[in-house]
Parts: C-alpha cells; sequence; structure tokens
C-alpha cells in the first residue's frame, strides 16, 4: 500500500512538472511569434539594422527600443508630375435662318456629340463647336448651346457655344450669302472667341465630324498634321484653272498651282482671320467683275456662269 501510494505520488509529480514546462514554452514561443508583444532590451528578439521597410507606416515598436533601428527607403516607383498635353479645337461656322439648313446642323451637332464617346482620346483632345447663327434660327439651335459671352478660356469639357450673326453681314452679302459662311471670322467676337484655341476648323453647316478627326489630332494618323490643311473635292477643268492663274496675276498675287479646294480649313486661329479675309476681298473682286456677257473670254456663258466651266453658284 505505502509502495502503491508512493507511485501515485510520482505520477501525479510528473504530470504536474511536464504541465509547467509545456505552459513555459507555449509562453516563450508566443513572444517571438506576435510582435505585438512587449519586447524588452535584454531579450534576443532584435529588429536587424539591415532590415528594409517598404511601408510607409512605421512598424510597432516600444518607446524603450533604443537599441533597434528602421531604414525606410522611399518608392521605386517614379511620379510623373507632368500633366498630359490637351489639343483644344473650335469647330467653327455660321447657320442662315434657313429651315434645311438648320435640319443639317442637328447632323452635324449629333455627330460632334458623338465624339465624346471615345475617351481618352476625347479628353486628349477637347473639341468645342460655336455657331454664328442668322436670326431667328439662334432660338431653334439645341438647348446646350450657350451664348459665346459665356466663354472666358478654354475648358476641359467639351461645349457648344452660338452667337448672333450681326445683320450687317448678311446685307453686306444679300447678293451671295454664302460668303456670310466667311466673313463672320473677321468679326471682334470670333477673334476673341478663338484666340486661345490650337486649332480651327472652319466647315458648313453640312458637315459630319468622324472620330478620325481625334486621331488626326492627337498625331496617332499615318499621314502627317501639317500647319495648314484643307478639304478637296474635284471641280472645275482646265479652263477654270488657267482663268484663276490669270486673275491671280492681273491682281498680284503669287498662285501656287493649287486647285479643288473646298470650304473645310483645319488652321490656326490667325492664319483663319488671314484667310477668311483673302476670301472675301478676293471673292468680291470676282463676283463684281468676272461674270457676265461683257467680260473678255465669257462671253457666250449666261451672267451665272456654266457649271463646271465657270460658275457663280
Amino acid at each position: 500500500m505505502i509502495l502503491l501510494h508512493s507511485k501515485q505520488i510520482v505520477y501525479a509529480f510528473s504530470i504536474i512538472l511536464i504541465i509547467i514546462v509545456a505552459y513555459n514554452f507555449g509562453y516563450y514561443n508566443a513572444e517571438i511569434k506576435y510582435a505585438f508583444h512587449t519586447i524588452s532590451t535584454a531579450s534576443r528578439i532584435q529588429i536587424s539594422p539591415s532590415v528594409v521597410v517598404l511601408s510607409t507606416a512605421a512598424p510597432i515598436l516600444k518607446p524603450e527600443q533604443t537599441n533597434a533601428e528602421v531604414i525606410a527607403e522611399p518608392s521605386t516607383i517614379k511620379s510623373s508630375k507632368q500633366k498630359p498635353t490637351v489639343v483644344h479645337l473650335a469647330v467653327v461656322l455660321s447657320l442662315s435662318k434657313q429651315t434645311s439648313h438648320i435640319a443639317e446642323f442637328y447632323l452635324l451637332y449629333e455627330s460632334w456629340r458623338f465624339l465624346h464617346n471615345f475617351s481618352p482620346l476625347s479628353q486628349q483632345i477637347v473639341v468645342d463647336l460655336i455657331v454664328f447663327c442668322e436670326q431667328p434660327s439662334c432660338h431653334q439651335l439645341p438647348s446646350a448651346c450657350i451664348p459665346l459671352s459665356y466663354k472666358k478660356k478654354v475648358d476641359m469639357i467639351a461645349t457648344c457655344f452660338h452667337e448672333i450673326l450681326d445683320e450687317k453681314i448678311v446685307q453686306k452679302w444679300n447678293d451671295y450669302l454664302y460668303m456670310t459662311s466667311i466673313e463672320f471670322m473677321l468679326t471682334k467676337e470670333y477673334r476673341k472667341a478663338t484666340a486661345d484655341y490650337d486649332w480651327i476648323l472652319r466647315v458648313d453647316q453640312d458637315a459630319i465630324l468622324s472620330p478620325g478627326l481625334l486621331i488626326g489630332l492627337a498625331r496617332k494618323h499615318p499621314r502627317k498634321l501639317y500647319p495648314m490643311q484643307f478639304g478637296g473635292i474635284g471641280h472645275g477643268i482646265t479652263f477654270t484653272k488657267n482663268r484663276l492663274r490669270n486673275i491671280a496675276k492681273k491682281l498680284g498675287y503669287n498662285h501656287a498651282g493649287i486647285h479643288d479646294l473646298c470650304s473645310t480649313w483645319l488652321v490656326n486661329p490667325k492664319d483663319s482671320v488671314k484667310i477668311a479675309n483673302l476670301t472675301t476681298i478676293i471673292g468680291r473682286h470676282i463676283l463684281k467683275n468676272e461674270f457676265g456677257a461683257h467680260v473678255p473670254g465669257i462671253e457666250s456663258l449666261p451672267a451665272i456662269g456654266e457649271w463646271p466651266k465657270w460658275w457663280r453658284g
């Protein structure tokens, strides 16, 4: 009985010893595993001076850890402070009060709105629409077209503007109203509004804008973008070209030998005014002096001319 009792005591003591060892072993490993536990300066667990901390947040350290050093290095990712280049284009036109012209303009307007769907190009190339409208057509424009006087500077949001076409321009060209689509570019309102654009695209009201315009202005098109670009359409014959050369010589202009241009221009704002001025001057001369039975070389033609030989339009 005494022997059995002694064995039970030894067995119980052994179990207690195992529990004590296991508890101390577990506590020691917990200090190593979990960094948020208190780390004394006498501990063998230290943060190595060679550790590189990539995070901008400092690790959790106790104030008493004077022997621990943390080295923080800047990110290797370079942040670019350079803003992407934004090109500002103004599509400009005049709009008569004819119902058919207003209907055609709405197609142009919708094609302009369609350009906004082509992100990110539509953020890199901001295209505004500026309409000089003959009354009462201004009242028939989309409500989103705001007065041109609201424009103070170019914006990152593409906007439609309108300005009432001066009645004096309409009266000046009452014998050839097509020329009002050029004359509006000589007004102070036009010059002030377009001075801060990179490009001017002068169009007629029946034009349609294509997303290719954005590609070209972003210089992603295989064809080079020139300082001046004009639309082209075949019209006239050899007689027409020879006669235009002779008129240029008579007026003292150098003729470049370029023909078949149409009314779409892609130029800078200052050049748009110069071209408009030259067009109205030469246009007035041709209308007044180069048509009619009294004009040498076209005596047999009617007063309006003959298509495609020599046509007043």
